[in-house]
């Protein structure tokens, strides 16, 4: 039992240091959609009246959920859940 309650706190500790930040959402983007994705970026970062920019991360420790927009003119929209350096993109 010991052992199975070390390796879940080792498996923990290991998602909480490899969650991803808001600057690896962003090049995720840039690498998957290109100008395109930047330029969308650029749009709801003009858009936005967030402090942050336009891309907002939810942190729960083990992973993240990105979003944009939900704080002026923009509606929220759910991008990506993040875990483990890999992003799972949302279909809303």
């Amino acid at each position: 039992m010991k052992k199975i309650l070390f390796i879940l706190i080792i498996a923990v500790i290991a998602l909480a240091m490899t969650n991803p930040n808001e600057a690896d959402y962003r090049e995720h983007v840039r690498q998957k959609e290109g100008l395109a994705g930047t330029i969308d970026m650029a749009v709801t970062y003009l858009f936005s009246s967030a402090k942050k920019g336009g891309i907002q991360r939810e942190n729960f420790i083990i992973a993240s959920r990105f979003h944009r927009g939900g704080d002026g003119v923009l509606p929220r929209q759910n991008l990506a859940w993040g875990i483990a350096q890999q992003f799972i993109d949302i279909k809303d």
